[in-house]
């Protein structure tokens, strides 16, 4: 049985995206070695042996425009479980560059040769996409990983069936170095086109999987440019900037959005008094859309009341496709909305969801023919009680999935939905 683990994916990271690292495999089931470009920014590969004894070097890292010098990332107690098929191995990384760097610090896992091998009870998912593993608590009591020190463990887990090697490319994510600025914003729509957000507004949401770039001076003077996507809540940063201007811009479909805002930006960051720099996070970008975006559903999705027979709704919602086989689990949450706990309160005599046509959540209010809750009190003050429902496995498809959900009782009736998933 695949564990479970609760993860926060909301945490702020430093992803130095440049280049897609090209990969290159052998199609027999003992992979290849990953071959790495230079200039990928904190990418590398490395190769997981079930019959490896020791501690090995998985790979290294290395980015001039962080440090010089490099990351180490070593590799020990590799061990494979027969009954589980779950190979597991330690992980420690080494600072061999020449500055500490400060938490957050990831593991991110950004391929895996042969392709049916399941990444297992990671930490959590990456802005773009990938999951990773968290080293930002194992780097001792100072909380940073000065030059020369090692991380704490980490274990990793890998869904392998039969004690075979694999190949596994991955990046590290890590924070901005100490003293250094922070530049972040949000990507909206910009419904009434003036340039600016209106957070008052429900009509001026974020714009998720936007692309933004900044050019950042090298400490040689070269010129660098960072490329990164708006998050699900159309937010981005850049974390790690020295004192001076910097050129922020955003690179939007020119066929489905029009840019209201100043692009590009420029942002000036500047040291204070105690030497560290101060960060610019209003560096936002208006977008009006050419053609109306499509509206695909996650949740929360709020039910009624439209009826006093309740409400039937099909709607859509969209599992964003991993780039790697992950292995996740999948959650309805069923409550009232505070809207409907008001007076006159609502009551949900039953309620229904089908995911992709099977049912996976049925309600019905019942009231013991004996009790004298039915004659002491009125009916309108029965509230549901919230509940969690587990999708059955394999239930939710990659990309599009269909959610029917039917909530009915007196014409206050309200229900709120959401799914989500986690590893």
């Amino acid at each position: 049985m695949l564990q479970d683990r609760r993860f926060s994916i909301y945490p702020v990271i430093f992803i130095l995206t440049a280049l897609t690292m090209a990969l290159m495999f052998s199609c027999s089931e003992q992979p290849a070695a990953i071959d790495k470009e230079s200039g990928n920014g904190l990418s590398g590969s490395g190769e997981i042996d079930p019959g490896a004894s020791g501690s090995f070097l998985l790979g290294e890292v290395s980015d001039s425009s962080i440090a010089p010098g490099t990351l180490e990332v070593w590799a020990m107690n590799v061990a494979f479980n027969e009954s589980t098929g779950i190979a597991t191995f330690d992980v420690q990384i080494l600072n061999g560059t020449e500055r500490a760097i400060a938490p957050p610090i990831r593991f991110v896992v950004v391929n895996i040769r042969p392709d049916d091998i399941a990444v297992v009870d990671f930490d959590g998912v990456s802005r773009d996409g990938f999951p990773f593993y968290d080293f930002s608590a194992k780097l001792g009591e100072d909380n940073l990983l000065s030059p020369g020190e090692r991380t704490e463990r980490a274990a990793m887990r890998f869904h392998t069936v039969t004690a075979r090697s694999f190949a596994i490319g991955f990046r590290i994510d890590i924070g901005p170095a100490p003293g250094t600025g922070t530049i972040a914003g949000t990507v909206f729509i910009d419904s009434n086109k003036d340039g600016e957000r209106d957070r008052s507004c429900r009509c001026e949401p974020g714009v998720p999987g936007i692309t933004v770039a900044i050019e950042k001076t090298l400490e040689n003077g070269d010129m660098a440019t960072l490329i990164t996507r708006t998050d699900s809540a159309g937010e981005y940063r850049f974390a790690g900037l020295r004192e001076g201007v910097h050129k922020v811009f955003v690179a939007a479909p020119e066929d489905a959005w029009k840019v209201t805002s100043a692009n590009p930006l420029l942002v000036t960051l500047v040291k204070g008094a105690d030497g560290k720099g101060r960060d610019f996070l209003g560096a936002d970008f208006g977008l009006f859309p050419l053609i109306r975006p499509l509206l695909n559903l996650f949740g929360p999705i709020i039910v009624g009341p439209l009826s006093r027979f309740g409400t039937d709704v099909d709607s859509t919602f969209v599992n964003p496709p991993s780039p790697l086989t992950v292995v996740f689990n999948y959650y309805v949450d069923i409550e009232v909305p505070i809207t409907a706990m008001v007076m006159p309160p609502g009551v949900v005599d039953s309620a229904e969801a089908w995911i992709n046509g099977e049912v996976v959540f049925k309600y019905a209010r019942t009231i013991p023919p004996d009790s004298t809750f039915s004659t002491s009190m009125p009916p309108d003050t029965v509230f549901f009680v919230p509940q969690t429902v587990k999708i059955p496995d394999s239930l939710v498809k990659a990309g599009d999935n269909t959610i029917r959900i039917l909530t009915a009782g007196n014409e206050h009736a309200a229900l709120m939905w959401r799914v989500y998933r986690k590893p």
